[in-house]
């Protein structure tokens, strides 16, 4: 192109769509362009020649001229403005304005040049930059961007409050100063690899903090490619999870170990044995399961409290641990009771002393606050894998079991399971399960026994026995089935059926006008320790119209030692009503002067064990001799049972005692055949 053929500086500028204007010296407008023209809404011939002064009004004129002194001043140019302002078509538009000093060849100043363009690009990038800048430093998880080859280029100010190291400390370096050590090698190869493949990589780290601590973060890395997908940048986005970690470190163990002891609980336990089982299975290795129950455990709860009673399991606990350290697997699966599984030993004999050693953590007392010591006995059963169980289920039932026949004989003790122990569980949950329906499908009846005076064998009482018939299971015999009524709570219900009954079956012999002397009735410790039993007493006494001088409880020895205040009180109460009051079974229990003395009593029961060894056992002879003594010393009548033979009768009687009951006289019988007896 020749110079001829070059456009003009009017043609030059007009092209622009900036607003371009020259000022001479005088500040007069010598040159604007049509982009000009069309923003100040006047033609260039209009523009030529004013000055500011004459074209904008006075506060925009003076801005513009002050504007121009410093750019003079300045020597070179200078951004000077940035505003909003419409475009043609209504939408808002960033404009931003740039003068220079036009100087001659001299230097001397000839003019000014000034340009506003449309700077709406940039200025919605800056906004991007600085909201996304705003975002990124205020992202509560950490942030961490490196350039292509991991090396880090930013960190935002939640990396800092995480990590503990300041921006200027890690700009350029490698993020593997963070590792803790804990990862092996491979699990950093399988995160490259998995990023490469897919992009992305999102799990778990533990890394350090600049402080050396080690903490468990989660974090997501990205990575961030071009067009052609080269890898540009990593970004790293994090979070501390210690208190998540923690609370699901406090739900695990929740779930699976007892708060109180810090032991495995059932659940925990189980799987445990479980996978002993697997063990003992492969290797064909026998091991034990141990059930301790404590002994008495329920009344220290409810003499001593609650808290008391868990201040206690916590102690059995610690000495448990510490005396089978290494050679066990404890657990506490539910009040009182702790199982314990042993793997770790070569013979029988071997396990007997494990197990005699974890009775020895009650030999010692157990110390409470207030230096309070209270002696503690356990009782343990114990099922063995293979012999008596294949499942944890059985193993554990088996030893339970166990456990209840090494209470049954006298507690503090271990036994070992039998499969005829299985027989009596089986049978017992049988009866109990039967025991509820033996009332209301009428299935309990009362046999009637007989007492004499032993000098002429005259009818003075009978004694009122319960007996169960049941149409599968057959006669039950009460040894069996009143424990099980106890236990359950049943007696309460069968105990008040028993008395009204009887005392039915009394009013209608005195309707009939027989003699019968005492009717005689058994009733449980359990329903004499309720608070209400005297009135209830009184309530059947008044409904059947049964006369209270002729009526006489028995109880045992048991009832005295729960609640010895209350028992005196209760029998207070039976004196008052004028029943009498009948000590049964007298020498199997306590059997001391020391609550004899004085007790409202009007009989003892010497017990057949007893009877049944005389006289031919000289020390059954001198037991049943001391309790004629006794009874006779305290003005109770005495009364022997399980009499069978005359050299029974002849014995008694010559040493004082005045009354008997027993096969020698009669055999428990049904209400017609005492009927029969009596009226013959």
């Amino acid at each position: 192109m020749s110079l001829k053929n070059l456009p003009t500086l009017q043609q030059f500028i007009d092209a622009l769509d900036d607003h371009i204007w020259v000022k001479n010296a005088d500040g007069q407008y010598v040159a604007v362009n049509e982009a000009s023209e069309t923003a100040w809404r006047h033609s260039r011939e209009y523009i030529f020649g004013k000055t500011d002064e004459q074209l904008f009004s006075t506060e925009r004129a003076e801005y513009f001229k002050h504007i121009d002194e410093k750019v003079i001043a300045n020597g070179g140019q200078r951004t000077v403005e940035e505003c909003a302002a419409l475009d043609r078509e209504g939408n808002e538009v960033w404009l931003e304005t740039v003068k220079s000093p036009i100087k001659d060849e001299a230097g001397d100043l000839v003019g000014i040049i000034g340009m506003t363009r449309n700077a709406t690009r940039r200025k919605q990038v800056e906004a991007r930059l600085s909201l996304t800048s705003e975002i990124f430093n205020n992202f509560q998880e950490g942030m961490m961007i490196t350039d292509h080859n991991a090396n880090i280029m930013d960190v935002n100010h939640a990396f800092t409050a995480l990590t503990g190291y300041e921006e200027a400390e890690v700009i350029g370096r490698n993020p593997s100063f963070l590792q803790s050590g804990q990862h092996h090698p491979d699990f950093y190869t399988e995160l490259w690899q998995q990023l490469r493949e897919y992009g992305q990589w999102k799990g778990e780290f533990i890394n350090r903090k600049k402080s050396g601590s080690i903490y468990p973060q989660l974090a997501t890395i990205s990575a961030i490619t071009d067009e052609s997908d080269a890898i540009l940048h990593y970004i790293c986005v994090f979070e501390d999870i210690s208190l998540r970690k923690a609370h699901e470190e406090k739900l695990r163990r929740m779930a699976f170990f007892d708060p109180l002891t810090n032991l495995p609980n059932r659940v925990h336990l189980t799987h445990l044995l479980e996978q002993s089982i697997a063990l003992g299975e492969k290797s064909d290795t026998p091991f034990a399961t141990l059930f301790l129950d404590l002994d008495h455990f329920k009344h220290i709860n409810d003499s001593k409290g609650h808290l008391f009673g868990d201040q206690l399991l916590a102690q059995v606990a610690e000495r448990l641990q510490t005396m089978q350290a290494g050679n066990a697997t404890i657990g506490r699966i539910g009040g009182d009771e702790f199982v314990i599984i042993l793997t770790d030993y070569d013979c029988e004999a071997t396990l007997l002393d494990i197990i005699d050693q974890t009775l020895g953590v009650f030999n010692t007392p157990f110390v409470f606050e207030h230096n309070e010591h209270l002696r503690v006995s356990g009782s343990i059963g114990v099922a063995r894998y293979p012999n008596d169980g294949y499942d944890s289920e059985t193993l554990l039932k088996n030893a339970d079991t166990a456990m209840y026949l090494a209470k049954k004989n006298g507690r503090s003790g271990y036994a070992f399971y039998s499969p005829d122990l299985t027989d009596r569980s089986v049978q017992h949950v049988r009866i109990q399960s039967a025991l509820h329906d033996a009332v209301d499908k009428e299935q309990l009846s009362l046999a009637y026994q007989p007492q004499y005076r032993l000098e002429d064998n005259a009818l003075v009482g009978v004694e009122v026995l319960l007996r169960w018939e049941h149409p599968e299971l057959g006669f039950i015999p009460p040894s069996l089935f009143i424990p099980i009524a106890e236990k359950t709570g049943l007696i309460q219900h069968i105990g008040q059926w028993v008395l009204k009954a009887a005392c039915q079956q009394g009013r209608a012999w005195i309707e009939q006008g027989l003699s019968f002397g005492k009717l005689a009735v058994n009733v449980s410790a359990l329903q004499l320790q309720r608070a209400e039993f005297v009135k209830q007493l009184a309530d059947i006494t008044d409904q059947t119209k049964f006369p209270l001088e002729q009526l006489e409880i028995e109880i045992t020895e048991s009832f005295l030692l729960h609640n010895q205040q209350h028992a005196f009180n209760t029998l207070n109460e039976l004196r008052e009503l004028g029943v009498d009051v009948s000590l049964d079974d007298f020498g199997t229990g306590y059997s001391s002067l020391s609550y004899l003395k004085g007790l409202p009593i009007n009989k003892l029961k010497i017990d057949r064990s007893f009877v049944n060894d005389v006289p031919e056992q000289s020390d059954s002879n001198a037991l049943v001799l001391a309790i004629i003594a006794m009874g006779n010393a305290l003005d109770l009548r005495v009364v022997a049972e399980g009499i069978e033979t005359e050299q029974q009768i002849d014995f008694l009687t010559q040493h004082g005692c005045q009354f008997g009951q027993g096969y020698a006289f009669a055999k428990p019988l049904t209400e017609k055949d005492f009927v029969s007896l009596i009226s013959s």
